[in-house]
């Protein structure tokens, strides 16, 4: 587990603590003009972009999880809009969101 996993933080409570915002992305992601495909369960659409200060990272639903430097920070900006839920913690946000492993394979319509 790396340092990002560890915690889902509301910036007021503590600022100095990472802050990660999580955007669902239900098409397709193709940042280097070709469709990124999970490497362990080979979806090509319905990830959660997740953004830890300067990067960018892509998780799907199989709960497999990357930098994707690919996709700017600026290109997350585009994509987010005032946070709609807080959570305590990333474990509880991930399981909220779907995103746990638990629906790996399903697809949203």
């Amino acid at each position: 587990m790396t340092d990002y996993d560890h915690d889902f933080y509301n910036p007021r409570l503590e600022p100095y603590q990472p802050v990660i915002r999580a955007v669902p992305h239900p098409g397709e992601l193709d940042a280097r003009g070709i469709p990124i495909t999970c490497l362990n369960c080979h979806a090509r659409r319905d990830w959660l972009l997740l953004n830890v200060g300067p990067q960018v990272f892509v998780r799907c639903r199989c709960a497999a999880e990357w930098p994707e430097p690919d996709l700017t920070r600026a290109y997350f900006d585009q994509h987010y809009t005032e946070p709609e839920h807080e959570w305590d913690d990333y474990d509880t946000a991930m399981r909220a969101l779907a995103f746990d492993g638990l629906f790996a394979g399903v697809i949203w319509n």
